[in-house]
Parts: structure tokens; C-alpha cells; sequence
């Protein structure tokens, strides 16, 4: 029996199991466990265990306890990232910033939702009937990491999605942990101004490219189901929420309904979050009224505390909004990365170097564009920033201490970052740190030396693989797919 068939089913085109599907059948990137195991240590475990050996997704078929099956690690490498919303890594922040001016898809409204095949509202309603996780050793409580949530902006009436971290308190109430500068933040900071609640609804599972779509930094004044549907190839379909106002993806695979009220606030965590250190704060609390899913639905779930964490929130929205604000600033500015394993926390840029000042003056555009960067390396458009030893070819052999350091003290910090120096303002804490750039770049006078490495003419784009055959090629083959994999 093919469990992985049965497991992903069949569904929409734009929908997660057909994803999942092409996931096994095509590129091969998604594992298969069948044994039980257990929802939380033991699945997390074992897809940090293989993280090191190209961050695959995996589905495990049986969860003690849950009547569906569970999947995690999607969102682990750029390359799957980028083919979730149809490109490449090269043109994904292309393809994000293209949204700002093309035309985009429609949202299509219908009456039969998948999604809505088994229901739970009221009384009825049990958090524990979903298979949620507690993922690092430490966290408070299980936590929803996964969740799209769906609100409506009061300013304009369109709809806003984003991801932010829900702790479970009991079978019907979660925190939900939006900063006062997200956009969930905001809408909650008015309706605490007007003495109101905030409708919502939390989609857990639908194909990725709706939730790389969340990433996206869009303006309010663009309805954020638009966004997903240009991503996903759209339209794409909603229907009626049972409890709130609000329009949600027919496709979906769980969505829970529920209510923020502002003003009630619980304490959370601590939580193992991107930074690879716990956090805890207090959050509004969300009442759950309604619980909605697929007959056969898979739980999407996300390791927070693994590469798919910082995949999924800085390639390429966070990427593609940084690009674009040094741009501004550095017209030569070629291409940008932040690194996964830097925790988000630094950047490479590469640029196109005219004047001898350009790269500390994207040094500076780059710290103002990002508050959560700590570190920014600028190197010539020669060097790969996706190749960390050529990043750190350069800052070792085109750089100066004393001439090529840029630093900035008591900068704005995040508070994930415990190296950040805490203090009070407003009755609330808020966070420095000191801020540093390298200017990695060759001076333009006099002229710098000229790389001995560099390909002979005309084999510039030599493909090496091509020289060998039989089995000495799929064994050079397979080991080179596996650094394409692995390499961020």
C-alpha cells in the first residue's frame, strides 16, 4: 500500500497534497515515515537529526494520537522555497517585487470547501484533536507555528495574512504573539483604542506558496488573498468563515476560528524561536469557536528552531524588501542573501562598485533598511554571496581593519538576540546593540590585483559533469545535487 498516496490524497491543483505529491514523485526531497511516533519530540528530532543532510521534508503517516498525518521541514531550502511559487532562486526576489506593479490574480468565491468537511464549533471544539507540537526542549507549551492568520484590516476592509506564534493555554484559547509593529499588531493596537475584539481565523495547511505569500510585505492597501492567489498560479478560492466574518481558502487543509480580545492578556512561553534562543512575553489571548478541516486533512507543522524557520521568513519576502530598500540608495547594489544559519541576523550584499565610497554607503543603507541586521559584509559583483568561503576570500584579502570596519553603537536591537542590551522605555522593555559593516570591495585606485583563480575564456560556464559517465557520473552526480541541496 502506497501510504505516501494515501496520506496526501487528491485535491486541487493549487493544493497542499498535490504539492506533496510532486514533492515525492519529481524531485524526491520529501522522506516517508510510516512507523508511529510521537507528535513533538520525537517528530521534530528527527527532522533536525536531518537537517545537516539537505533539510528534506518529511510526512510521517502515523501520529500517536492524531487522526492525521503530519508533515514538516517544507520550507527548508531556497531552491524548494523558490519552486513553491513558480521560479527560481536567482528571480524569486524579482518575482516578489514584481507584485508591487503587475496585475494580480482574483480571489474566487465558492460554497464547497474542502475545508469545511468535518466541523467542530461551540463546546464541540478540542484543541487537543489537532496534533500540535512542542518542538524545542524547553518551550512552555505546545504551540501552533504553522498558522496563516487571516484578519481584516479595519483601515481599508481588505484582508491581511501573516504568521505569528500561538501557545496553546487549553482546548480552547491560545495567545497569539504579534509585535505592536507587525501588521496583526496594529490592527490589534486599534482595536484595544476602540474597545473592540479581532475576528480571525489561523489556516494550518494549504499549498506553501499561500504561506511564503504571508511573508510578503505587502501595502495595506492590497488585499493579501490576492498576493497568495498571483503565487499560487491562482485564483485563488475561498468560502465563508462558520463563525466569523471573514473569507478563507477552500483549499485549506485545518482552519481554527476564533476571537482576539485585546485587553486579555496571558503570559507565554518561553519558546524556542529563529535566533536558537527561547523568548517569553505577554500576548492577547484568542478564544477558539470553531474548528474546521479536510476528512483526510494533513497537519503542516514547523520546526521553529530549523533551517525551514528562516527559510520561510527571509526568502524571499524579507530578502526581496531588503533588496529594494538598499537599492534606493546603492543603485549598484546587484544582489543580496541573509544567511539562514546567521539566525537572520546578517546580510552579504553584493554591488556593482563605481565610486570608492559605495560600499560603506551600502553598509549604512543596509543597516538602516533592517533593524534585525547586526552584521553586513559588501563584496564586488565577482564574488558569489551565496559561497560563504568566497564571502570569506574577500573579507580576508580585500579588507582592512582600520580603513574597511564600519561600526555603530547602540543601534536599534531585537529581543531575540540576547546579546542585546536591555532597558526600559515607556513602561516597556526595548533593545540596542552595537552594529557592524565590512567593506570587502577592491579599491578602484590604484588598481587591485586581479583574482588568479579565475576560469579560462570560454569555460566560464563549464559543466564538469559532462566529462565522466557511467557510474562515475551518477556517483559525481549524486554527491553534487546533494551540495546544491544543502548550499543555502
Amino acid at each position: 500500500m502506497d501510504t505516501t498516496a494515501n496520506a496526501t490524497g487528491t485535491g486541487s491543483a493549487t493544493g497542499l497534497r498535490a504539492y506533496l505529491r510532486a514533492l515525492r514523485d519529481q524531485t524526491r526531497d520529501l522522506l516517508v515515515v510510516e512507523r508511529e511516533v510521537e507528535a513533538g519530540q520525537e517528530t521534530c528530532s528527527i527532522v533536525k537529526a536531518l537537517e545537516p543532510l539537505g533539510a528534506p521534508a518529511v510526512l510521517f503517516t502515523a501520529v500517536r494520537g492524531s487522526r492525521w498525518p503530519v508533515v514538516m521541514g517544507l520550507f527548508g531550502t531556497r531552491h524548494r522555497i523558490a519552486a513553491m511559487i513558480g521560479t527560481d532562486e536567482g528571480t524569486a526576489l524579482d518575482r516578489v517585487l514584481a507584485l508591487q506593479d503587475g496585475p494580480l490574480a482574483d480571489v474566487e468565491e465558492v460554497d464547497d470547501a474542502p475545508v469545511q468537511q468535518w466541523r467542530r464549533t461551540g463546546d464541540e471544539v478540542s484543541l487537543a484533536d489537532l496534533p500540535i507540537a512542542v518542538h524545542s526542549r524547553d518551550d512552555a507549551a505546545p504551540y501552533i507555528t504553522s498558522g496563516v492568520i487571516v484578519a481584516r484590516d479595519p483601515r481599508t476592509g481588505l484582508i491581511n495574512t501573516g504568521m505569528y506564534r500561538m501557545m496553546v493555554l487549553d482546548e480552547r484559547h491560545v495567545t497569539v504573539n504579534a509585535a505592536p509593529d507587525h501588521d496583526l499588531g496594529r490592527i490589534l493596537a486599534k482595536a484595544h483604542h476602540d474597545g473592540t475584539t479581532v475576528p480571525i481565523a489561523i489556516v494550518i495547511g494549504h499549498h506553501p506558496a499561500y504561506l511564503v505569500a504571508s511573508q510578503v510585505k505587502n501595502p495595506a492597501t492590497v488585499d493579501s488573498h490576492r498576493i497568495a492567489a498571483t503565487l499560487m498560479g491562482g485564483p485563488l478560492r475561498v468560502a465563508p468563515a462558520l463563525t466569523v466574518d471573514l473569507p478563507v481558502p477552500a483549499d485549506a487543509e485545518i482552519i481554527i476560528e476564533g476571537v482576539i480580545d485585546p485587553d486579555a492578556m496571558s503570559e507565554e512561553g518561553p519558546f524556542g524561536e529563529f535566533s536558537y534562543y527561547y523568548g517569553a512575553t505577554n500576548a492577547p489571548v484568542c478564544t477558539v469557536q470553531a474548528v474546521t478541516a479536510r476528512t483526510d486533512a494533513v497537519f503542516l507543522d514547523l520546526h521553529p528552531t530549523h533551517r525551514e524557520h528562516l527559510g520561510l521568513w527571509l526568502f524571499p519576502g524579507r530578502e526581496a524588501r531588503f533588496l529594494q530598500r538598499v537599492r534606493e540608495s546603492c543603485p549598484g547594489v546587484q544582489r543580496v542573501r541573509i544567511p539562514f544559519h546567521s539566525g537572520g541576523l546578517t546580510a552579504f550584499i553584493s554591488i556593482s562598485k563605481e565610486h570608492e565610497g559605495d560600499g560603506k554607503q551600502a553598509i549604512l543603507a543596509g543597516l538602516a533598511a533592517d533593524h534585525f541586521l547586526k552584521q553586513i559584509v559588501v563584496v564586488d559583483d565577482d564574488i558569489d554571496i551565496f559561497d560563504d568561503r568566497r564571502v570569506l576570500w574577500a573579507v580576508a584579502v580585500r579588507s582592512q581593519a582600520d580603513a574597511d570596519l564600519v561600526t555603530l553603537e547602540g543601534a536599534r536591537g531585537i529581543k531575540m538576540d540576547p546579546s542585546a542590551t536591555a532597558f526600559t522605555d515607556r513602561g516597556r522593555p526595548d533593545y540596542v546593540s552595537a552594529k557592524a559593516g565590512v567593506d570587502a570591495t577592491r579599491r578602484l585606485h590604484p588598481r587591485f590585483p586581479v583574482a588568479a583563480d579565475l576560469p579560462h575564456p570560454g569555460l566560464e560556464d563549464l559543466d564538469a559533469l559532462a566529462a565522466f559517465e557511467g557510474r562515475d557520473r551518477r556517483e559525481l552526480d549524486g554527491r553534487w545535487r546533494h551540495l546544491l541541496d544543502f548550499r543555502e
